[in-house]
């Protein structure tokens, strides 16, 4: 039995690097989400970190925005394995940015499929 974690090394974390992907990465667009993605050597020996962002301006109540991401982190925890094993295959290491681009909270069921459907999107088209 494999435990679901989504352990503090596995978070992407740091202003430079956080630009550096905004700036250098290639984004796929999945409404409501944006994924944005580059592979990059990491400071953790994990083969992804990965940031969540609910902009202020579409969710300004902090209980919405804090739901929002929760539920992002609650899906990529359950589905991550599979794409940790295909940058495995690939030998390569990669930093991911969801951003939530809705003005209301998803439910789950349609962050889990929306999520899983960009970072297929994703791998389909850049890696």
């Amino acid at each position: 039995m494999e435990r679901h974690t989504f352990p503090k090394q596995e978070r992407l974390r740091g202003r430079p690097r956080l630009q550096r992907l905004i700036a250098e990465g290639r984004s796929v667009h999945v409404p409501p989400f944006r994924l944005t993605g580059l592979f990059m050597e990491l400071d953790a020996p994990v083969p992804a970190q990965v940031a969540f962002a609910v902009p202020k301006r579409n969710l300004p109540r902090a209980v919405d925005r804090n739901k929002a991401r929760r539920r992002m982190r609650e899906a990529y925890r359950l589905h991550k394995q599979a794409y940790h094993d295909r940058l495995q295959q690939l030998g390569r290491s990669c930093a991911w940015l969801f951003v939530l681009q809705g003005r209301t909270v998803p439910a789950y069921a349609e962050v889990e499929g929306k999520m899983i459907r960009a970072l297929d999107r994703w791998f389909k088209e850049h890696a």
